[in-house]
């Protein structure tokens, strides 16, 4: 909730003691005094707020009477246990610094501020709280101002839910979408585990000839080195797509995803007869981003676009994922030859629960929309009718890092 300099919170005193919020009126003679006494800073002759001048100021600032919604919160029992105390020792560092800022500036003429911060609570530990910090119109008494607080904790819980709720969304959609993948994906560890068997049993029998051949069986091992690092990489992949681990943005070659993301869909496209043609830029910078959400994007616009040229009958059915630099964002283009998407669906596709096939939950697209505004960034969709559609998203770039 925020105070307005209008309210009349504090000229009615019963209203000050009930209010919900934590109130501190605040005596800040002393810390007019400290300003007055200071140096200006060069240049704008405003003031320099470093933490030597914090300092001051929170301990030139004293508590003149607190409401029983502020001491329950300071878990204080006694409100003359504060009387006079300087507000610094009920604020952390952090918040003492917002604090001398906000009081400057009302000492400037502005009439409320607002920030979050965090409370010392008695006996040590912090309260997370939001702050507002004002003096009242019918305040005939320049001297005094007023600090409330209420606590964050339910904010952060419902934040921390909703986070939650999304992780977990996002999860189900993944281990719906490997569910799909099930036969590509078992296509595509068994065939070079059945690869590294055929060359095994042939590595041994040019070892056991009269004259081994140890030429052709050391073309073999690094063939079955080859495939088990083939399936391992699969196989890899996939726990990484099922995890419910948190989400950790980390710097990323975004090529090196779009890799990862075609061992999963290489066997699927084969059998949609789908060519794939990537047009990756070699020289990109890094994105910060959480892996395994952006791969779980490209899997599912890629093999959505399979699907939509598999069941629209196209005739030339071929897949681009792109890669190239815009401005200061790293661009990911999805691009299909199929038939585009009806203009009267093109409203709704990214809705949660919408979906276009018979067997679908509607949450691919969706998902993916909010994995990259989680990333700071958009999705968006261009289509033709007959001449297919294209997805692009936008990740910001990590400017001191390269990749090539």
């Amino acid at each position: 909730m925020r105070i307005h300099a209008s309210s009349g919170y504090t000229g009615d005193g019963s209203l000050f003691r009930t209010m919900p919020m934590g109130i501190l009126r605040l005596s800040v003679k002393e810390a007019r005094e400290v300003i007055a006494n200071l140096p200006p800073a060069e240049g704008n002759g405003g003031l320099e707020l470093n933490q030597g001048v914090s300092c001051a100021l929170g301990n030139a600032c004293f508590i003149a009477d607190a409401n029983p919604s502020a001491c329950a919160l300071l878990q204080i029992k006694d409100p003359a246990s504060i009387a006079m105390a300087p507000i610094a020792s009920v604020l952390s560092e952090d918040t003492l610094k917002h604090f001398t800022e906000g009081l400057y500036q009302l000492f400037r003429g502005q009439t409320a501020i607002a920030y979050d911060g965090s409370l010392t609570i008695a006996g040590g530990g912090e309260h997370q709280v939001a702050f507002n910090l004002w003096q009242a119109e019918c305040n005939t008494t320049p001297n005094e101002v007023y600090l409330s607080f209420s606590s964050l904790r339910e904010r952060i819980s419902l934040e921390q839910a909703k986070d939650g709720l999304q992780s977990d969304l996002a999860r189900s959609a993944r281990i719906s979408l490997l569910g799909e993948m099930t036969a590509s994906i078992a296509h595509e560890v068994n065939q070079p585990l059945g690869t590294i068997v055929a060359s095994a049993e042939a590595g041994l029998r040019w070892l056991f000839r009269d004259e081994p051949d140890i030429a052709e069986v050391k073309l073999l091992l690094e063939r079955i080195a080859k495939n088990g690092k083939r399936a391992a990489d699969v196989i890899t992949t996939m726990r990484a797509m099922a995890s419910n681990k948190k989400s950790e943005r980390l710097p990323t070659d975004i090529n090196s995803v779009i890799e990862e993301a075609v061992l999963l869909l290489r066997t699927d496209f084969a059998k949609r007869q789908v060519t794939l043609r990537l047009e990756l830029s070699p020289i990109l910078p890094l994105v910060k981003a959480d892996k395994t959400q952006i791969l779980q994007v490209i899997v599912n616009l890629a093999l959505n676009a399979a699907q939509a040229m598999s069941d629209g009958q196209a005739w030339n059915r071929t897949l681009c994922i792109r890669t190239r630099q815009c401005a200061t964002d790293i661009m990911v283009d999805v691009e299909d030859s199929g038939p585009g998407i009806d203009p009267h669906v093109r409203e709704r596709l990214f809705d949660s629960f919408f979906s276009t096939k018979e067997t679908g939950i509607g949450m691919g697209l969706a998902i993916c929309r909010s994995v990259i505004e989680a990333h700071g960034s958009w999705i968006e969709l261009q289509s033709t009718p007959h001449l297919g559609a294209r997805f692009s998203f936008g990740l910001p770039a990590e400017q001191t890092h390269t990749n090539g």
